[in-house]
């Protein structure tokens, strides 16, 4: 995940219910980084700030789903 993407939190994530997030929404990817944890390897993890003036600090990218992006052009004919 990149910064400026939207995002979704997973239906089954923790993240909705402890944030209180409606299972439709959409939030805009701040930053992306990783976090090395020695042995362990290293953990993605993304800030993302929902329309509702809430931020998502440092949570782990697996618990959100890319919204696929669409144009909305339509074909002249």
């Amino acid at each position: 995940m990149k910064a400026g993407q939207t995002v979704r939190v997973k239906p089954a994530s923790r993240l909705a219910s402890e944030w209180n997030l409606r299972p439709d929404a959409e939030g805009t990817v701040l930053c992306q980084y990783r976090i090395l944890s020695g042995c362990a390897g290293s953990v993605e993890r993304i800030d993302v700030r929902f329309a509702e003036n809430r931020t998502i600090w440092g949570a782990a990218a697996q618990e959100f789903l890319e919204v696929a992006e669409t144009s909305g052009a339509l074909a002249a004919h």
